[in-house]
């Protein structure tokens, strides 16, 4: 009993560990990338990630009868997904930390729940807590002022630690027996628990945070830069590519419209102080105006690397591709409020940039891309509570089944 309450003590100290350490992160990594590169951040979690596996691989090798060449191999598989998964995430290498800190995870709620769960189910547990504390550390992250919300920190979180559970399931054949009919209970409620706390964030969109979020002392998490869910529509920009907005294209067709010359005003007014326009525009209340000055930096910020870099190289063309495309996209469905602004471009600055673009790519705009367009949300809700309905219904057959044996 001891020795369990030692291993469960691991796991809530390094949760602790990891929570806590949320609103310092921010500042650590300034600290760090202002005397060391960034990349070093990938190249340590790199490190750490062979240096587990070998050590790994060599304790399990002191085990009676060894290691299997294939558990090996299977060790080896794990490491090398690790690492791609970390080369993957080269342009933000701090986000590679959460692998180091979930897998860890893994192998101390493994060692916790062995003892008590002597199945497969152990590794599903494992990983379903695993994720449940990922998203908890997601919620506690966006609730910081230092900090957002950011949907791929939720399949780093769970990702990792999945894939270490996998790992363990095929090493450790003492605890990959078949699971008992009881043992999916946790599994399900586990489950059910899960999708019901991804049920609040996904509905917790920037209208509703306006609501409650300054009643509760939480102003700052009514911030534009700082949503957890936001619904929008994947418009399709015949010869171009693509676009997200919040707006049908007869929303803006009508605000473009009606509100051009208050608009442009209102994007002149914001020309030198873009952050604070970023940070204080109530877009849940008029996501018009946004979208429009978020196209424009889009546009003049690419534009403004290109001609940086001379217009030479793939990378200078790239950028001038997308400052042409985006300025397409605000010509074409916020023309009238171009038109009565400065930013709209003189013809030989127009001709110059179309000339320099890449005339066969066909791009999907950054702007609004982390806008939810897949599904509404009240579909996402009703599948997700159907999902949770099913859980909790076979957990209580389940419950049912073994009060009959």
């Amino acid at each position: 009993m001891a020795s369990l309450d030692r291993r469960w003590l691991a796991v809530v100290a390094w949760v602790a560990v990891i929570y806590t350490t949320i609103p310092s992160v921010r500042a650590v990594r300034e600290w760090f990338i202002a005397r060391w590169d960034a990349s070093l951040i990938g190249w340590g979690v790199a490190a750490a990630v062979v240096v587990a596996a070998a050590v790994a691989a060599a304790g399990l090798g002191r085990r009676p009868g060894g290691l299997h060449w294939s558990d090996r191999l299977w060790i080896a598989g794990a490491a090398v997904l690790l690492l791609f998964w970390t080369y993957s995430l080269r342009r933000r290498p701090e986000e590679a930390v959460h692998l180091l800190e979930y897998g860890l995870l893994a192998v101390l709620l493994h060692r916790a729940l062995r003892s008590s769960l002597r199945d497969t189910t152990v590794f599903v547990v494992g990983a379903l807590i695993g994720a449940l504390v990922g998203t908890v550390d997601e919620v506690i992250q966006w609730l910081s002022p230092s900090r957002t919300w950011d949907w791929r920190d939720l399949v780093l979180n769970g990702g990792a630690g999945a894939l270490v559970q996998l790992a363990l399931w095929r090493v450790l054949p003492s605890c990959a027996q078949p699971p008992q009919p009881r043992s999916w209970r946790p599994v399900l409620r586990l489950a059910a628990t899960l999708t019901a706390l991804l049920t609040l964030c996904l509905a917790n969109t920037p209208q509703r945070v306006a609501t409650w979020a300054p009643a509760v002392g939480l102003p700052h998490l009514t911030s534009s830069l700082n949503p957890m869910a936001e619904y929008g529509l994947l418009h399709s920009a015949p010869g171009l590519g693509a676009f997200a907005s919040r707006l049908t294209l007869a929303e803006l067709a009508e605000q473009d419209r009606t509100r051009a010359s208050e608009v442009a005003a209102v994007l002149e007014a914001s020309r030198h102080s873009y952050g604070r326009f970023l940070d204080t525009w109530p877009v849940a209340d008029d996501p018009f105006t946004y979208e429009a000055r978020v196209h424009l930096f889009s546009r003049d910020r690419n534009l403004g690397k290109a001609r940086k870099a001379g217009f030479e190289g793939a990378a200078a063309r790239q950028q001038t591709t997308v400052a042409w495309f985006e300025n397409q996209i605000l010509e074409r469905y916020f023309g009238h409020t171009l038109a009565a602004s400065p930013y709209r471009w003189r013809t030989r600055q127009l001709t110059s940039v179309e000339a320099a673009r890449d005339p066969d790519r066909r791009l999907t705009s950054a702007v609004g891309s982390h806008l939810i367009t897949f599904a509404t949300e009240r579909q996402l809700r009703a599948l997700l509570l159907i999902v949770i309905g099913l859980l909790l219904v076979a957990d209580l057959a389940l419950s049912r089944y073994h009060r009959t044996l």
